[in-house]
C-alpha cells in the first residue's frame, strides 16, 4: 500500500494592528455582545440593530482588515463559530419572548437549512479552489483553443464564509419584526430570504465546479508545453524569491525585452506571479521542483539568476545549459561576494571592480568565469535623465536624494544609516534653507529591526508625510481574480513602454516648484529609482548598488558610515566611497571623527552640498575614474556587451 502525501500551504494575510483593524475588531466584538444581550433582555429593536451591525462589520472586516478574520479563526472564533453565536441569539430571543412553539420550529428549520447550505457551499468552494490550483501557470503564452473558465468573483472565491454567512441577518431581523408585529409572517419571510440568498451562492459555486471539470492539469500542462515549443526560449531568467524582493527581477525586465533572443521568465511563487508588472515576455510560475525539471525546454542555452534563492538549485540541475548569475546591482555589500557564486558557470558583472572584489574576498571564483557586461539598465536611463530633468530645477535650490538601504540578512551589522542616525541626518539637511529632500528608502527597510522601522516613521513625519502617490501604469493586464485568470490575460504593454511612460509621469511629479521647498517621500519599488536620479542634484546613500547606478550621471554623492569605521578601513572595505564624501550615519563629518571625504579629502556633508551647488568638488576626478571601474567602458553600450555574452562569443 502506497501513501500519497499532499502538501497544503496557507498564506496568512499581512499582520495589521492599525487603527482601522483594531477598530473593526473591537466593533465586531461589541456588536456580538450587543446581539447576545438583546436576545437575553430581550429587546426586539436591539436585536434588529445588533444583527444589522454584526453583518455590516463582518463584511467590512473581510474587505478592509482580512487579518482580523484570519486571526479570529486561529483562536477558535472562526466564521462557523460566529455563525453559531448568531443562531443561538435568535433561538434565545424566541425563548425569552415566550414565542409560540411553531415560531421556534420555523426558526430551527431555517437555521438547519442555512447550515446545510453553507456546508455544501464550503465543500464546493474547496473543490473549485483545488481545481484551479494548477502545478504550472503561464502568462503571455498562446495556449491555442484551451478554454480556461473565469474565476469566481471575490465574494465567493475569497470571501465564501462571509458571503454565505451574513444572509442569516434576514432571519434575525425576521424574528425581531415577528415579535413586534405579533405574527410569524416576518419570521417565515426572513428564513426564506436568507435561504434563497445562500442557495444562490451555492448554485454559483456548483456551476464553477462543473466548469472546472473541463480543464484538467494534464490539458493545461500539455498546452503550455506546446506553447513553449513554439516560443522556443533560448534564455530563461529564474526568480525563486517572494514578492517583497520582486524588484530584483523587475530591474532586468526592460533590458531582457531588448535582447535579440527569446527570453522566458520562470517564477517560483504564486503571489510574485500575480505582482509582476507588465511585460511582453512569456512568464511561467512553477512551484514544485519536479514540475520544473520536467518542463520541455529543448532550445534553452542560458539560464540567468538574479539572487541566491535556495530554489535556484532546481534549475541548476539542468544539463547542457550555461548557468549565469547576473545579480541585482553592483555594490560593496558583503552579499556580493557570496561563496555560492562558485555554483554558476559564469558570473556577469558591471565592471572590473567586481572582479577585484571577488579576488580580494578569496571565495574561489575563477577569474575566467567572470564576464564584464556593464549595467544595461543605464543605457536608456542616461538618455532619459537629461530630458526628464530639463526645466524642473528651481534656481538657487538643491535637491538631495536620500536612499538608505535595509538592515541586511544579519551577515554584517551597521549596513543602514536609518536607525543609527537617519533622523539627525535629515534634520541637518532640512536646516539648509536651499535644500529639498527626496526620501526613498530600501523596500525592505525596517523589516528586521524595529529601531530602523521607527526611524523610518520619524523621518516620514519629519518630512510632513508628503508621499508621492504610486504611479499608475498606462495599460495593465486585465485584472485577475486568481492565479489561473492570469493565464488568459493578454500582455498589452511592454516594460519598455511602461518605463518610458512612467519616467515622464514621475519627472513631472518629482520636479521642483517655485516657492518653499516641498520634501517628498518616494515609495519603492513601484516608483522608478532612475526617475529620482533625474530629479536629484546630489545623492546621500548607504553602501549599496544605488551608488554604482548614480555614478553613471557623474553627479556628487556621499556615502554614510553607520558602523563608524576608521576612514582608512572604510575606504579599503568599500571602494565605491572613493568618488564621494564619507558621512557619519547622522550626517556628521566622516568616519570615526575623521574629516570625512572618501578618496578626495574634505568635510563631509558641507563638501557634498558645496559640490552640488557648483562650487569646489574635489571628488570629481576620482568619481570619473571610479565610474569606469564599477561600470566598465562607455563603449560599446552595455546592452551590446550583454547580447554578446548571451551569444557566448
Amino acid at each position: 500500500m502506497t501513501t500519497r502525501l499532499v502538501q497544503v500551504t496557507e498564506r496568512a494575510p499581512a499582520p495589521d494592528t492599525g487603527r482601522l483593524a483594531l477598530g473593526l475588531a473591537g466593533g465586531l466584538l461589541l456588536a456580538y455582545a450587543g446581539l447576545l444581550a438583546a436576545a437575553l433582555v430581550p429587546t426586539a429593536a436591539g436585536l434588529l440593530v445588533a444583527a444589522v451591525a454584526v453583518a455590516a462589520l463582518e463584511v467590512a472586516g473581510t474587505l478592509r482588515a482580512p487579518f482580523v478574520g484570519w486571526a479570529a479563526g486561529r483562536i477558535g472564533l472562526g466564521a462557523q463559530w460566529r455563525g453559531l453565536l448568531r443562531a443561538v441569539a435568535v433561538l434565545t430571543f424566541l425563548v425569552r419572548t415566550d414565542a409560540p412553539r411553531s415560531w421556534f420550529v420555523i426558526a430551527v428549520a431555517g437555521l438547519l437549512a442555512l447550515a446545510a447550505l453553507r456546508a455544501a457551499g464550503a465543500a464546493l468552494a474547496e473543490v473549485v479552489h483545488r481545481a484551479r490550483k494548477m502545478p504550472v501557470l503561464s502568462r503571455g503564452l498562446d495556449l491555442g483553443r484551451l478554454r480556461v473558465p473565469r474565476a469566481l468573483p471575490p465574494a465567493l472565491g475569497r470571501h465564501t464564509d462571509t458571503t454565505l454567512g451574513c444572509p442569516d441577518v434576514a432571519l434575525s431581523a425576521g424574528a425581531a419584526v415577528a415579535v413586534l408585529a405579533g405574527s410569524p409572517g416576518p419570521l417565515v419571510a426572513g428564513a426564506v430570504v436568507a435561504a434563497a440568498l445562500v442557495l444562490a451562492g451555492v448554485g454559483a459555486l456548483a456551476y464553477a465546479a462543473v466548469a472546472m471539470r473541463r480543464l484538467s492539469r494534464a490539458r493545461l500542462r500539455a498546452a503550455i508545453g506546446k506553447a513553449l515549443a513554439t516560443a522556443a526560449p533560448e534564455v530563461a531568467v529564474h526568480f525563486g524569491s517572494g514578492p517583497d524582493t520582486l524588484y530584483q527581477l523587475e530591474m532586468w525586465v526592460e533590458t531582457l525585452e531588448r535582447l535579440d533572443v527569446s527570453v522566458l521568465l520562470i517564477l517560483r511563487d504564486r503571489e510574485t506571479f500575480r505582482h509582476l508588472g507588465p511585460t511582453t515576455l512569456p512568464v511561467l510560475c512553477v512551484e514544485h521542483s519536479t514540475v520544473l525539471m520536467e518542463l520541455p525546454l529543448p532550445h534553452l542555452r542560458v539560464a540567468m539568476y538574479v539572487s541566491h534563492a535556495v530554489s535556484n538549485l532546481h534549475l541548476l540541475r539542468r544539463r547542457g545549459v550555461r548557468h549565469v548569475f547576473v545579480g541585482h546591482g553592483d555594490s560593496d555589500k558583503p552579499v556580493t561576494t557570496n561563496p555560492f557564486l562558485k555554483a554558476y558557470d559564469e558570473v556577469w558583472v558591471s565592471g572590473p571592480a567586481a572582479r577585484e572584489r571577488f579576488a580580494a574576498a578569496g571565495i574561489g571564483v575563477d577569474p575566467a568565469r567572470v564576464v564584464e557586461i556593464g549595467r544595461p539598465q543605464l543605457d536608456e536611463v542616461a538618455g532619459r535623465r537629461d530630458v526628464s530633468a530639463a526645466g524642473h530645477r528651481v534656481p538657487g535650490r538643491l535637491t538631495v536624494l536620500y536612499t538608505p538601504t535595509w538592515e541586511g540578512y544579519g551577515d554584517e551589522p551597521g549596513q543602514t544609516s536609518l536607525g543609527a542616525g537617519g533622523r539627525e541626518l535629515l534634520e541637518r539637511l532640512l536646516a539648509e534653507g536651499d535644500v529639498r529632500v527626496l526620501y526613498r528608502p530600501h523596500p525592505l527597510a525596517g523589516t528586521r529591526d524595529p529601531a530602523v522601522a521607527r526611524a523610518h516613521r520619524e523621518i516620514v513625519t519629519l518630512l510632513g508625510d508628503r508621499r508621492v502617490r504610486r504611479p499608475a501604469s498606462p495599460a495593465r493586464l486585465a485584472v485577475p481574480r486568481d492565479d489561473l485568470d492570469v493565464v488568459t490575460a493578454p500582455a498589452t504593454t511592454s516594460r519598455v513602454e511602461e518605463v518610458t511612460a512612467q519616467a515622464a509621469w514621475a519627472g513631472a511629479r518629482l520636479a521642483d516648484r517655485p516657492g518653499p521647498p516641498v520634501h517628498l517621500v518616494v515609495p519603492g519599488p513601484d516608483f522608478n529609482l532612475y526617475a529620482c536620479f533625474a530629479a536629484a542634484d546630489v545623492l546621500v546613500s548607504d553602501v549599496s548598488s544605488v551608488i554604482t547606478d548614480f555614478l553613471a550621471g557623474g553627479r556628487p554623492y556621499a556615502v554614510t558610515n553607520p558602523a563608524g569605521l576608521p576612514e582608512e578601513e572604510f575606504g579599503v572595505r568599500y571602494p565605491s566611497c572613493r568618488g564621494g564624501y564619507v558621512l557619519g550615519a547622522d550626517g556628521a563629518d566622516g568616519a570615526d571623527g575623521a574629516d570625512g571625504a572618501g578618496g578626495a579629502g574634505g568635510a563631509g556633508l558641507d563638501r557634498l552640498l558645496a559640490a552640488g551647488r557648483g562650487q569646489a568638488d574635489p571628488a570629481a576626478a576620482e568619481r570619473a575614474t571610479l565610474r569606469a571601474e564599477l561600470l566598465g567602458p562607455a563603449e560599446p553600450p552595455a546592452l551590446e556587451r550583454m547580447r554578446k555574452a548571451v551569444a557566448g562569443s
